[in-house]
């Protein structure tokens, strides 16, 4: 279990609430902080809102995508600069992200969130190009980019077995 970062006793109330949003309320804490992160993400959207990223629903889908990741983006930003660590493992935020990109406009129910679940995962972990180069980026920005750019190639697959397979 990884710990609090030794600045948290000093943080100030903003870096604090950061901290706690760009680590998924401290899921990434655990190990395989970034499979945390998106489950937290996939048991939100199937659970409470399982028809909230699909086309029926685009305003909602592109609301929750775009809110997450720019979310997303200041708070691993404020959280970079907090423990002075370059895209630390504890931050998942960007996970979250990935899954709701993964599944936009996806029809809803679990035959679709499950295996869009763990295409974001492989694709993040694989990082294939242009995604690792994005790693590279400091601050935000580069945590929330790489997840991002390989979670398309998620969105990509299922939306091509969606229309192939229905």
């Amino acid at each position: 279990m990884k710990s609090l970062p030794p600045q948290w006793p000093n943080a100030t109330w903003t870096q604090k609430t950061a901290y706690f949003i760009a680590t998924t309320a401290f899921t990434g804490h655990g190990p395989a902080s970034g499979t945390w992160g998106a489950l937290v993400a996939w048991a939100l959207h199937t659970f409470l809102f399982p028809r909230a990223m699909t086309w029926a629903q685009w305003p909602t889908a592109l609301a929750i995508l775009i809110g997450v990741t720019a979310g997303g983006t200041v708070c691993a930003e404020i959280t970079e600069r907090l423990t002075g660590v370059k895209d630390d493992s504890r931050v998942n935020v960007d996970e979250v992200a990935g899954y709701f990109l993964a599944v936009l406009f996806l029809p809803a129910g679990w035959r679709y969130t499950v295996p869009a679940f763990f295409l974001a995962r492989i694709f993040d972990i694989l990082k294939p190009p242009p995604a690792y180069q994005f790693q590279n980026l400091h601050g935000g920005v580069g945590i929330m980019l790489d997840d991002l750019i390989a979670s398309l190639y998620a969105l990509g697959l299922m939306q091509g077995i969606c229309y192939w397979y229905g």
